[in-house]
Formats: C-alpha cells, sequence, structure tokens
C-alpha cells in the first residue's frame, strides 16, 4: 500500500487538471450528462477533489475517499477554500 501512497503524492493532480483542462471538460461534461439532477455521491480514489469540488457546487452532496493522505487533505483544505465544507 505504501508504494501506491509515494506514488500518487509525486504528482500535483489538481494543477495539472487546472494546466491542461481537456481531460476535466470532457469528463464534466459526460458526467454532468449522464448524473440525476441531486443526490448523493461518492467518488471514490477522488485524488484532491477537483470533480468532487464541481458536484458540490452543483449541489449534491459528496463523500471523497482516496488512499493518498495528502490528497484527502488538500481536498479537504479546497473544500473548506470554496465554503463547500458539510
Amino acid at each position: 500500500m505504501s508504494k501506491i501512497i509515494n506514488y500518487y503524492n509525486q504528482f500535483d493532480e489538481w494543477g495539472r487538471l487546472e494546466r491542461e483542462p481537456i481531460e476535466f471538460q470532457v469528463n464534466w461534461h459526460y458526467i454532468k450528462k449522464y448524473m440525476p439532477r441531486t443526490g448523493y455521491v461518492l467518488d471514490n480514489g477522488a485524488g484532491p477533489g477537483k470533480y468532487s469540488m464541481e458536484l458540490a457546487k452543483e449541489g449534491y452532496k459528496v463523500t471523497l475517499t482516496d488512499l493518498t493522505p495528502r490528497l484527502v487533505g488538500i481536498a479537504k483544505d479546497k473544500a473548506k477554500e470554496l465554503e463547500l465544507e458539510g
């Protein structure tokens, strides 16, 4: 497990999705297309939570999980920064 955590600790996933937005935009298009208008979402393997934050902004009740504690910490900080804590 520690090898997996160490691997993902190397990356700035939030920043990557900001710097290279096409992946996020395409995924977000299909997420919105196929999700119900409201509800609960489990974002398992969410990393720093870029998609979770967008879902929360849209009114979904989101639970975020990830194996990497550092990324969960980033997600908590982002939720607080965006006033999405709940």
